[in-house]
């Protein structure tokens, strides 16, 4: 397995010098995202119109801030050089980790297909949904996700660090397990990946073949709105989460390396993949702004505050009545 190359400390060192590079990025995603993330649980729970859009926001706010609350484990890990706490919690850690980084996945794949048959099949069922079909598609997503990373918490995940005494957890050793639980796991992890980053690019791609010859439509503000939307939606697929789910699929079937540098090249590719799976939490908020009324205001009234700016407010809406 590819964990026991790291018997050679030339090794061991030059992956903790790259994680250590990695640190502050992964700071800068912490404080970025925290309380944009924060922001939008708020305003989407609180404030914003219960609807099918605004709830499927809510969740992917919340998946953002589970995931970017395993974030300062994974910093501290890498300051120390090792993991200090445990494999139980190194299990709970990467199984938070793992099952919010596939939700943000889902849910952004649902406001895609929502999007979607509101501009191409505005008259579909899917444009109509109530708010308690909607509670029940999300309540569907988590149980899947959740389900889909259960091999996580049976399996040990703490590996040695060869020649050093420190323990590492969440390493790249997690794709090129042998175990039966984890190549299942592993492997519906990357389909089910590969079938949402599908669905995201077919549907950017046949709205705008929808809306190109329809001159009206496409200068809709909304209709703009929403392909800005997809755009990022994009964007961040192909930047946050590819790069990981592509080393992922290397290691898998790499299986054993036979030199210390095939375990340099991939362990660090893998360490800059994380970093970038936590980034999207920190650019999420970007959606927010695209898609909520509620949200693009509170950061407009901020700026207006500081009497710097003069922006115009959107026409707030009001908060509908639970119906469950």
């Amino acid at each position: 397995m590819l964990y026991n190359m790291t018997n050679n400390s030339t090794c061991v060192e030059a992956q903790s010098l790259v994680a250590s590079a990695l640190t502050p990025m992964l700071i800068l995603d912490f404080i970025l995202g925290l309380p944009g993330n924060l922001l939008a649980l708020w305003l989407l729970g609180f404030k914003a119109t219960w609807k099918p859009g605004n709830i499927y926001l809510l969740n992917l706010a919340l998946a953002d801030v589970l995931l970017l609350i395993a974030l300062p484990f994974h910093i501290d890990s890498v300051l120390r050089g090792g993991w200090i706490f445990g494999d139980p919690f190194c299990r709970v850690n990467f199984f938070m980790l793992s099952v919010n980084q596939s939700a943000s996945i889902a849910f952004m794949t649902v406001l895609v297909v929502d999007r979607f048959y509101r501009i191409v099949h505005p008259h579909h069922p899917v444009c109509h949904l109530s708010v308690q079909n909607t509670v029940m598609v999300v309540c569907g997503v988590w149980v899947v996700v959740v389900t889909l990373r259960l091999p996580l918490l049976v399996t040990r995940l703490l590996r040695s660090s060869g020649n050093s005494s420190a323990l590492l957890c969440q390493n790249i050793d997690i794709w090129t397990d042998t175990g039966a639980g984890m190549r299942v796991h592993n492997s519906l992890h990357m389909i089910e990946f590969a079938v949402a980053f599908l669905i995201v690019v077919i549907s950017f791609v046949r709205i705008c073949y929808h809306i190109h010859g329809n001159k009206k439509l496409r200068q809709h503000r909304r209709v703009k709105r929403t392909i800005c939307f997809l755009l990022t939606v994009v964007i961040m697929f192909t930047f946050c989460f590819l790069p990981s789910y592509i080393i992922g699929f290397v290691a898998f079937f790499l299986g054993d390396v036979s030199s210390c540098s095939s375990y340099i090249v991939v362990g660090q590719v893998f360490s800059v993949s994380l970093c970038l799976v936590f980034l999207n939490s920190a650019l999420d908020p970007i959606l927010y702004i695209l898609s909520c009324a509620h949200y693009r205001d509170t950061l407009k009234e901020t700026c207006n505050s500081t009497g710097l700016t003069k922006y115009r407010l959107s026409v707030k809406e009001t908060r509908s009545p639970r119906r469950f």
